[in-house]
């Protein structure tokens, strides 16, 4: 019967490592240049755009920078997908973004 709980025991010890490991993987922070006509100066449309994702956590984006920082959960974003959110963030000519990591 010791033999057993110490089995389990190094089996829920190891599930538990591998556990934790996953989703601190998983969790990424990235900084996302901006690029495009004026882009720097909508910080609430780029915000809107990128959490509209799945995955993405927090967006840092202040007026006037030409970065955002963004959390993300990488299992369920993709940085290329930032981007091309990032891409429809526009008004008919007037201004548009872009963006490259």
């Amino acid at each position: 019967m010791s033999n057993l709980i110490r089995f389990l025991a190094a089996i829920s010890i190891c599930v538990g490592f591998g556990m934790t490991q996953a989703s601190a993987s998983s969790e990424k922070s990235v900084t996302i240049n901006l690029g495009g006509k004026f882009c720097e100066f909508y910080p609430n449309e780029i915000t809107a755009a990128l959490k509209k994702l799945p995955g993405v956590k927090s967006v840092d984006a202040q007026d006037r920078r030409k970065f955002v920082v963004v959390q993300f959960d990488d299992s369920k974003v993709t940085t290329d997908q930032m981007i091309t959110a990032l891409r429809g963030v526009k008004q008919d000519g007037m201004w548009h973004c872009d963006g490259s990591v």
